[in-house]
């Protein structure tokens, strides 16, 4: 018979999913027809160009391919199924429309399966305390830490982090997109799980399978072996019979890393059929993640402090201001109570946060997707530490922490899949005040300048990425010719701008222009900024161009700017 505990946290959770859910796949075809999201495009891309049997290399190897194959098969089988009330159906392949909803499915199916898994681990974590692991009696003495470490419900620390998982901006974000950081994000946790199992050769061959997926969805989660090779270890070695606590760990780890190459082999044959093509692609996203190779879409990150910036311009957006504001005290004293302790299932904790954190924070580029597969770790971190806090302080901090996540999560929410896109709007606005036949000065590289070229086909786009690189095509005098023929100016994002506005000195050219033009020095005056409201102010921090790394929200919910010339 169910214990009333029990029931209640039972339904809790069912209760947390059922919103999650509903968070998750809430306007999952957001953007159409235009689909923004310049990752999701090249992954949709990649999927309708596949043709089973004859043409199934994904030319694109900046994932691994097994999420490819995994949304085209599901395309097919749809595909084969509706046949059967269609008979005009005649090809089995999923278009690209098809491949970016069905890959934004996973990513959403992804995102609400965390909440409940959260809630085991997190249970789980909570109840090691009391399971005499290593380093309990270092502290039996200790009153003080005693209490703490024994003071909390074991059901609490589940539910508070299936809480922050219902609520995480992160996953509610990359639940809508069709990337794979959700992909990473689950495995990565499925593996952590199977990390505070016993040894078992059940266990062992679980945890190959879940990190050969891992590397299967994205080569530099190879980053994480030394887990599951910790594990292992750690899990068999018995200074009893060390011989043969020695052979078998070999056996166990050979195992797992035969079982992880299988996987990751089977799923990616063609870093076998085209190793140039693999290896070409290795070499160009090495070089940019490293910032050796230079590229537009790079260029916000010059200057950027590793570790400070995630914690200025990435946390506060993904996590919200004031749990990264609690984060960086409770991460500091997790790491020293976990080194106290010596608890085991606390050291792994650390280190997959710290691995995942760490292998992304030092790289030039420092996107905001980087950091939502640390996330599952932040909340259990949080929930281990924050629950004794909320008790001894009479549940003040808990309170807090539960209305500002609930307000900050809402406010995205609304902002970015409730309210119309801004690109949406903006167009609206087009078609409605500017003539037909006006000339529109634009940015190149922008997807989201789409709906307004369908409405104003007379759009002359200019490389302003390339106005500060020395180039014969584009200067200052190019430019002010352009800007002579143009009766408009349209921005459709934020993307330029934030990146020129911050480094005057790098690009001196740039930041003039972005400077006149927003204060309408240059010839031209603001009739369309995208508006933004309390919900809009709440999220981005009263500053939607500034508050965080642009890919945050220049790709579901960018400022749009619109300029008269002034006659």
């Amino acid at each position: 018979m169910i214990t009333l505990p029990y029931k209640r946290s039972f339904l809790f959770i069912i209760f947390l999913t059922v919103i999650g859910t509903f968070l998750h796949f809430y306007n999952l075809n957001w953007g159409a027809p235009f689909y923004f999201h310049p990752d999701e495009r090249n992954i949709a891309s990649a999927v309708a160009q596949l043709s089973f049997p004859d043409q199934m290399n994904p030319n694109f190897f900046a994932y691994g391919s097994l999420p490819l194959y995994v949304i085209y098969f599901t395309g097919y089988l749809l595909q084969l199924f509706m046949q059967f009330f269609d008979k005009q159906i005649t090809t089995y392949n999923p278009t690209f429309e098809q491949a970016v909803i069905i890959s934004r499915f996973y990513s959403a199916m992804f995102a609400t399966l965390l909440i409940p898994i959260l809630y085991l681990v997190g249970k789980k974590m909570s109840s090691s305390r009391h399971s005499g692991e290593q380093g309990d009696a270092r502290i039996s003495n200790k009153g003080l830490f005693k209490r703490f470490w024994t003071s909390q419900n074991d059901e609490n620390t589940g539910l508070f982090t299936a809480f922050f998982a219902t609520m995480s901006v992160g996953f509610i974000q990359f639940a809508h997109f069709g990337t794979f950081e959700m992909w990473l994000t689950f495995f990565s946790i499925l593996l952590f799980w199977l990390c505070l199992q016993k040894v078992t050769r059940k266990t062992v061959l679980l945890a190959g399978i879940i990190f050969g997926t891992l590397i299967a969805v994205k080569i530099s989660s190879l980053v994480l072996i030394i887990l599951p090779l910790l594990w292992i270890s750690i899990g068999t070695y018995k200074k009893t019979s060390r011989v043969k606590s020695l052979l078998h760990i070999i056996k166990s780890l050979l195992l797992l890393l035969i079982i992880a190459f299988l996987v990751y082999a089977v799923s990616n044959p063609y870093i076998f059929f085209d190793t140039p093509g693999f290896l070409g692609s290795m070499r160009y996203e090495s070089g940019v993640g490293l910032g050796t190779t230079a590229v537009f879409y790079t260029q916000a990150f010059m200057g950027t402090i590793p570790v400070l910036f995630q914690f200025i311009s990435v946390y506060p957006f993904l996590l919200n201001p004031l749990v990264t504001i609690l984060f960086v005290p409770v991460v500091f004293f997790f790491t020293w109570k976990t080194f106290q302790t010596k608890r085991n299932a606390h050291i792994m904790l650390l280190l997959f946060f710290i691995i995942l954190f760490v292998s992304q924070a030092f790289l030039f580029v420092k996107w905001t997707r980087y950091m939502v597969p640390t996330l599952p770790f932040v909340y259990l971190i949080l929930s281990i530490i924050l629950l004794p806090w909320m008790k001894k302080l009479k549940y003040f901090v808990g309170i807090s922490i539960i209305v500002t996540t609930i307000l900050f999560t809402l406010s995205y929410f609304i902002v970015a899949y409730i309210q119309q896109d801004t690109r949406l709007q903006a167009q609206k606005f087009v078609e409605q005040h500017i003539p037909q036949g006006s000339h529109i000065l634009s940015e190149t590289y922008d997807i989201g300048i789409l709906p307004i070229q369908y409405s104003q086909p007379l759009m002359t786009q200019y490389d302003f990425y390339e106005l500060d690189n020395n180039s014969f095509e584009y200067t200052p005098q190019t430019l002010t010719e352009a800007l002579e023929l143009a009766d408009y100016i349209v921005f459709p994002s934020h993307r330029v701008i934030q990146s020129r506005l911050s480094n005057p000195k790098v690009f001196p050219h740039g930041h003039t222009f972005y400077t006149n033009v927003l204060n309408e020095t240059a010839g031209f005056t603001k009739i369309y900024e995208t508006p933004c409201d309390l919900f809009c102010k709440i999220t981005y921090l009263g500053n939607p161009i500034q508050a965080y790394e642009q890919t945050a929200n220049v790709f579901d919910r960018p400022t749009v700017f619109i300029f008269q010339k002034s006659y």
